[in-house]
């Protein structure tokens, strides 16, 4: 009987042990499967982390001093190195500086050599106690001061929506569309104020709209009398298209700014 009891104890460890080989193999497996996964999607799951942190990390959040205040027009930006020349974004009425940030605009521009600046305009986001310029003569000089107290020299200006009742009317002014190297306006306002000056635009224009803003088509057919301009719809996007989806938006503009090299 004690030899019975002693084979059966063998033959149950022998079992134990044969099974915890299989489960390390079983398990080694999955482990190499998942390992392949993510080295051939490109990231790792950390590198998620990091990616995402380290866009945060190079974008720097600055203020410009107006209006005798110190903290006046805030911005953020990424300084490339080595950069070609500087890419300003403006923004609509319900958005900041900060919607660019977070659909990874700083982070594919700056990659590609621009040195990239978003503000908040006056009553919006962090510049909430900067006023508005009420007249459009106001908001050209607003724009002049700005890319003279950011000291950029020929950017390309992005003005979506509300932000083209600063853009256009200052691009509109021959001397002052000579202190720019390009122009996308993203389904831009006030263009109706302008329609009969815009063959006269001077500038390289990249014009983008969604293909679900109605109210903007009839002024694209209009903007397409500038010369030396490209309109770009964007299908089954909606006014806000650069947010509906970046990277179309975003591949539309190294294009354009590869152009202006």
């Amino acid at each position: 009987m004690a030899n019975l009891a002693l084979n059966v104890t063998i033959k149950w460890k022998f079992i134990i042990a044969l099974l915890s080989v299989v489960a390390l193999a079983v398990l080694f497996f999955y482990s190499s499967l998942w390992k392949h996964w993510w080295t051939n999607s490109g990231v790792t799951a950390n590198d998620k982390v990091v990616n995402m942190e380290s866009q945060d990390q190079t974008v720097e959040e600055k203020y410009l001093s107006w209006d005798d205040n110190n903290k006046g027009i805030f911005y953020r930006q990424v300084l490339a190195e080595n950069s070609k020349f500087a890419v300003l974004l403006l923004h609509g009425a319900r958005f900041t500086s900060r919607n660019w940030q977070d659909i990874g605009t700083f982070k594919v521009l700056s990659s590609k050599g621009y040195t990239v600046l978003a503000v908040d305009l006056p009553e919006h986001g962090d510049s909430m106690s900067v006023k508005p310029p009420t007249d459009a003569k106001g908001k050209v000089q607003f724009l002049a001061e700005l890319l003279k107290k950011l000291n950029l020299e020929k950017p390309v200006v992005v003005a979506p929506s509300m932000s083209g009742s600063y853009a256009i009317p200052f691009v509109m002014n021959k001397e002052h569309s000579r202190e720019l190297r390009g122009f996308i306006p993203v389904a831009p306002g006030a263009v109706a104020n302008y329609e009969a000056d815009l063959k006269e635009l001077d500038l390289p224009t990249l014009i983008v709209y969604g293909e679900k803003d109605k109210g903007f088509e009839q002024y694209a057919d209009k903007m397409k009398e500038i010369p030396n301009s490209e309109v770009f719809m964007m299908k089954g996007a909606t006014h806000p298209c650069y947010l509906d989806n970046p990277e179309e938006f975003h591949t539309k503009v190294l294009e354009f700014l590869g152009k202006l090299d």
